[in-house]
This record gives structure tokens, C-alpha cells and sequence, in this order.
């Protein structure tokens, strides 16, 4: 493909490229997920480039991370907690999760959530502390408090501590559990 005169790859390859050169398989998955996500292209999608792309370097190992990969991933700390989550034996959460009141309208959009539960999870970066953010997030907290929802907000320092992080949120789904 071709744009003013340079040559560019597809979204799909620019993905596959982008992991296999990256050693780190967590890295890997977070730029894939990050590609596809800007990209606007299904993790699905790739089967069809990394069979065209058989032989090359990386592109086995590619091959067996999609299944950790996900394009409704927003943010590379989002796909670390996700694969967090999940490797701690914790289902595996919908990422991108809207949360409705009881007349259908949006409060809130959980970077991870566990509807059934009613457990709601987000990644609060650095954006979070501006004003306005900070108020609509404290209006959000008090709107999924009333609907019953458990609310985790994750910062950098908390993913520090994956055992406490897991055990908290993985508490909350058996709650649920019991609740639901």
C-alpha cells in the first residue's frame, strides 16, 4: 500500500510487527492490542497476516499470544491488568464496559468490568487527577455506589502489588457472586 508516494504497511502487519520484535511477551500483547485498538481492526484479523507472514522471525510466538490479545484495550496499563486478572485465575473481565442507571443512560465507562458482579475497574493515570476528570469520576463513583457496583480505581503504585491487587478485586466477584 501506498500514501504520497510511501510505502506503508496495513494495520494488521503493522500489529504482527510491532509484537514479534518485542521480547517481552506483556509488551507484545499491549502493542498489538494498542494497534489494533487505533487500528480499528479485530484481533481476529491477524490469522490472515501471520499466515501470510509464515517462516519470518517471531511470528510463531505471535501466533500463541493473540488469544491474550484484545482490541477493545485502550491503554497498554489496561492490558497488563487485564492479563493480570486473568492469570491470578480471576474470569476474564469485559474490557470497555458501560455501566447504565436504572434508565438506561451511560454513567460511566469501566476500563474492566465484571457485569454480572457488578464489579467495576479503572486504570486512573495521570489524567485522573486533572479537575474535571476528578469531579465526573467522583460523580461516576457515586452513581455506581447507588446501583450497588464495587469500584476499583487502579493506580501505577497499586499495580505494584499484584497480590493484594488480585485478591481485592477477586473478593468483590465472589461477593458478587453471592449477591447476584
Amino acid at each position: 500500500m501506498e500514501k504520497e508516494g510511501v510505502r506503508l504497511t496495513s494495520a494488521a502487519r503493522t500489529a504482527v510487527d510491532v509484537g514479534r520484535w518485542e521480547d517481552d511477551d506483556d509488551i507484545a500483547i499491549a502493542k498489538i492490542d494498542a494497534v489494533c485498538n487505533r487500528g480499528g481492526i479485530t484481533v481476529s484479523a491477524l490469522g490472515e497476516t501471520i499466515d501470510q507472514m509464515s517462516g519470518l522471525h517471531g511470528v510463531n510466538r505471535i501466533r500463541s499470544l493473540l488469544r491474550w490479545c484484545d482490541e477493545r484495550a485502550d491503554s497498554p496499563p489496561e492490558t497488563r491488568l487485564r492479563l493480570m486478572l486473568i492469570r491470578a485465575g480471576l474470569p476474564t473481565p469485559t474490557p470497555q464496559l458501560v455501566i447504565r442507571n436504572e434508565y438506561g443512560e451511560k454513567i460511566a465507562k469501566a476500563d474492566l468490568g465484571y457485569e454480572k458482579h457488578k464489579v467495576a475497574i479503572f486504570y486512573d493515570s495521570e489524567l485522573h487527577r486533572e479537575k474535571g476528570t476528578w469531579e465526573f469520576d467522583a460523580w461516576a463513583n457515586a452513581q455506581m455506589a447507588e446501583l450497588g457496583w464495587e469500584r476499583f480505581r487502579v493506580t501505577a503504585q497499586m499495580m505494584r502489588s499484584p497480590g493484594m491487587l488480585t485478591r481485592q478485586i477477586g473478593s468483590a466477584v465472589m461477593r458478587g457472586d453471592c449477591s447476584g
